[in-house]
């Protein structure tokens, strides 16, 4: 290896001084060097690279030319720890070009599909992606996504949406290079929503969810938050999850994984849910393709708190990060739906209580869920909302508010607050569980936050620590705080964690005065807001009128 690397100036570096070698980088390095026809082992067809002999060797994929889907058995600890390399996505989008971001992106998940689905096209096409000689490789991927189209037609939208003209030969091998040597070293035993394809996905989307892939106001929900939440409502086996504003699936995706760690088998779940647009329909049905749930879920498009398909309440788990502060959400007056009977009609200039009330109304007895919203949602003064939200804490569906730090989303600089809901009451459903989680996460880059596995550990931990004390749960100074029902209304039904979250000891002097002239100076705006948004709640009805 030392003599390969004084050799050839792109090869991978030793890890540390010991002349120690990263297996994967290795892999990676020899994908690109095919073995000469003279040297070829029995069985080895031409084409073969060092890189698949290199694999082979090591058990990491399957000694056969054809490698048949992994059928998952279970997670090993080495696949439940693979993380695509920190390259991947700059390599991919130097690859790009000037080509369509949105167009590229369906093109990354349907080769990622193909690779994961149909692995025998997927050795002849990165055999031609590494050619050395001159081919027209943009014809041969035609070709193979036709085929490829043809057995899944689940494909079939995503891949005429893409157009394949707007790149170069080389710029599509090089893609499908990069694809398989990121995904090469697989174990067979990998589970459906851990194969590396799956991960590659989501990795992907997380990566890719800038400002200008916003998908009809739908917002790609990040991979942390999507952690997050599954950890807090562990869906279990026979569980059936739905997501009214599903975007391109993560929050379903994410479900089924969490279930697969936890030796359960994702077709044991069944998943719903609906998207806002064509695209959004499409990226999730691909998603979830890539993650081997078709046949467990059902995808429709349109908008939630229109077009209710369902009006019964069955589902045990919901997950959503729905579109904020949407206007003009309502057919015809909100007071007919039966959906809002319970707390009340939201404002028609904003549907996010209407977002809530209808996660809560599609709940089954024993049913949770999990919902984005604004910060503001919590410190609303509209009266309706206000209302709504006192009613909601009063009949114990609100379980627990954990304000997530700033900057986690790539599209949108808003903070957020996840909610958790229930669908009724339970032996301690009239107090709520406050956790402040703004001092979270870390930096990745100037202007993105992702919350570390610890971050979850410390959020969940708390959660789970409440739910077993029951009423013997006494919070945690600067971090979470428990409140009952009686003392949120006397709040003005505030549910802002900042609110009821005590502050670690201060060794300012002056710090509790200081805090009472701004607690006082916060109620004289509340007054005020409230004052402005009674005054536009009536003038919006009298336009509406």
């Amino acid at each position: 290896m030392n003599n390969w690397e004084k050799r050839h100036a792109d090869f991978p570096p030793p890890v540390d001084e010991g002349d120690r070698y990263e297996i994967e980088a290795m892999a990676r390095w020899l994908m690109r060097r095919p073995i000469p026809a003279n040297v070829l082992r029995p069985g080895e067809p031409a084409g073969t690279t060092y890189g698949e002999r290199f694999a082979r060797s090591l058990g990491l994929i399957p000694q056969t030319e054809n490698p048949e889907p992994a059928q998952a058995a279970g997670r090993s600890a080495a696949d439940s720890a693979w993380k695509p390399p920190r390259d991947l996505l700059p390599d991919l989008e130097k690859w790009r070009g000037e080509g369509d971001p949105e167009s590229y992106e369906e093109l990354l998940l349907v080769l990622l599909h193909l690779r994961r689905h149909d692995p025998r096209l997927w050795v002849s096409l990165a055999r031609a992606a590494r050619q050395a000689a001159p081919l027209p490789f943009g014809t041969v991927l035609a070709r193979a996504l036709g085929e490829h189209e043809k057995r899944y037609p689940v494909v079939r939208d995503a891949v005429r949406n893409v157009h394949l003209k707007i790149w170069t030969d080389r710029q599509l091998a090089e893609v499908v290079r990069i694809l398989e040597d990121v995904c090469v070293g697989e174990r067979r035993d990998a589970s459906p929503t851990m194969t590396r394809a799956a991960v590659v996905c989501r990795a992907l989307l997380d990566g890719f969810a800038t400002d200008d892939r916003v998908r009809g106001g739908e917002f790609h929900t990040p991979d942390s938050i999507v952690q997050l939440a599954v950890r807090l409502l562990a869906p279990e086996t026979g569980d059936h999850v739905y997501d009214p504003a599903c975007g391109d699936g993560a929050f379903l995706a994410g479900a089924a994984a969490h279930v697969e760690e936890r030796g359960g088998t994702s077709p044991s779940l069944s998943f719903g849910g609906q998207t806002m647009s064509v695209r959004s329909l499409r990226i999730a049905t691909l998603n979830l393709a890539i993650h081997n749930l078709t046949t467990v879920t059902e995808l429709r498009r349109g908008s939630a708190l229109r077009e209710d398909p369902s009006r019964t309440g069955d589902f045990d788990v919901i997950f959503a990060n729905p579109p904020f502060n949407m206007r003009d959400w309502s057919r015809g007056d909100p007071a007919d739906d039966p959906r809002w009977r319970r707390f009340g009609p939201p404002p028609r200039h904003n549907a996010n209580y209407g977002w809530l009330q209808h996660a809560v109304a599609k709940l089954s007895p024993s049913g949770r869920a999990a919902m984005l919203m604004p910060n503001t949602a919590a410190v609303s003064a509209n009266t309706h909302e206000n209302g709504i939200r006192r009613k909601m804490v009063e009949e114990g569906v609100v379980d627990c508010l954990i304000m997530l730090p700033e900057q986690l989303f790539r599209s949108t600089p808003v903070p957020v607050t996840l909610w958790l809901l229930r669908s009724g009451p339970s032996d301690d459903s009239r107090r709520v569980l406050f956790i402040d989680a703004r001092k979270l996460g870390v930096k990745v880059d100037r202007k993105h936050r992702v919350l570390r596995p610890e971050d979850i550990d410390k959020i969940a931990g708390v959660y789970e620590e409440w739910r077993r004390l029951g009423p013997a749960y006494k919070g945690s100074a600067g971090f979470a705080a428990v409140a009952s029902a009686a003392t949120i209304v006397d709040l003005a039904c505030s549910l802002a964690a900042s609110r009821y979250v005590t502050a670690e000891p201060s060794s300012d002097p002056y710090a509790e005065e200081k805090v009472r002239r701004l607690h006082e100076e916060l109620k004289k705006l509340h007054r005020r807001a409230a004052e402005v948004d009674a005054f536009v709640d009536d003038q919006v009805s009298e336009v509406l009128r």
